[in-house]
């Protein structure tokens, strides 16, 4: 039988996760009817709390353990290797805290199994049992259009807290950033030509433990965003930016050239030092790109092979 990989990362959730661990054991039946075996998989990103044995006492299939904290991001790129390694053909990201209601997963992962996406995010404004901080919403909707944005797709929640994905996503995806998940998933997807669903979940209170949603978050997971584009589109990073420098360069050293003509300068460009910095950094960043858009293609084709 197939296998469906449930995938809970888990840092100080020791009051939450047997629940959560037994709450989704109780949907085995239904799984099993979609044709699937059910695996679950806690990742402990180093835990100080009995989150690991919780975990273990609850009857999870793999409790894997992380001896520090790492973060989120890292906790969920061990939890999907642990899950292709394990044979998944799907795994769904599932909280420890219980926010996420058990009988969303098999509507989640529904459009996999009809072939129309490789990867699935809740949708949670819908079916949402609380009012979300005024906070967390602004920043849903300014992350949620950047997403939008970069990836064409018609996102609605970009960090819904539950998502699924097939097997073609386990095989070539690439999370750097330890820090958060969600955009990181969204870009890899994208980048790897996966095509994408949102699908309606319930989304209740948390009742215990704490968010690691802080005014540092918007920081950090921009440094991701573009660790990630980096990653997949050095060109359109370094290519711009390389783009900029020389027009800048040229729109100086063409403006100085103007003032000479018209007898209004002493000699056709008077900073030469500036245009000369201007010009080779643009040339050395855009050529940067170039041979780095080159590696990452390269690297990529080696990894399909």
């Amino acid at each position: 039988m197939k296998r469906l990989a449930i995938v809970i990362p888990a840092y100080n959730e020791g009051e939450m996760i047997a629940n959560a661990v037994r709450s989704l054991k109780k949907k085995s039946a239904d799984i099993k009817k979609a044709g699937f075996q059910l695996r679950i998989i806690v990742v402990n990103d180093g835990s100080k709390d009995e989150t690991q044995k919780q975990a273990e006492g609850a009857g999870a299939d793999v409790v894997m353990r992380h001896k520090v904290n790492r973060g989120l991001g890292a906790a969920i790129r061990t939890g999907l290797q642990a899950a292709y390694d394990d044979g998944a053909e799907i795994a769904v990201k599932f909280d420890a805290d219980l926010q996420h209601d058990p009988d969303d997963i098999i509507p989640l992962i529904t459009p996999i199994l009809d072939d129309e996406a490789d990867i699935v995010y809740g949708k949670r404004f819908n079916r949402i049992e609380y009012k979300m901080p005024f906070v967390r919403r602004i920043g849903n909707i300014v992350f949620t259009s950047l997403m939008r944005m970069l990836t064409g797709w018609p996102l609605e929640d970009s960090q819904p807290g539950i998502f699924a994905v097939n097997r073609d996503y386990l095989r070539v995806f690439n999370l750097p950033g330890d820090y958060n998940y969600t955009q990181q998933v969204l870009l890899d997807a994208y980048y790897n030509s996966l095509r994408f669903a949102h699908v309606d979940v319930r989304f209740k209170k948390r009742e215990t433990g704490k968010s690691f949603v802080n005014f540092k978050y918007p920081v950090k997971v921009g440094y991701q965003i573009i660790l990630m584009l980096i990653s997949f589109k050095p060109m359109k990073i370094f290519g711009s930016l390389g783009s900029l420098i020389i027009l800048s360069g040229a729109l100086l050293a063409g403006y100085e050239i103007c003032l000479w003509l018209r007898h209004l300068s002493h000699k056709p460009v008077v900073h030469v030092n500036a245009v000369s910095v201007l010009l080779a950094s643009g040339f050395q960043l855009f050529f940067f790109g170039l041979l780095a858009e080159l590696i990452v293609t390269m690297h990529r084709t080696y990894r399909r092979r």
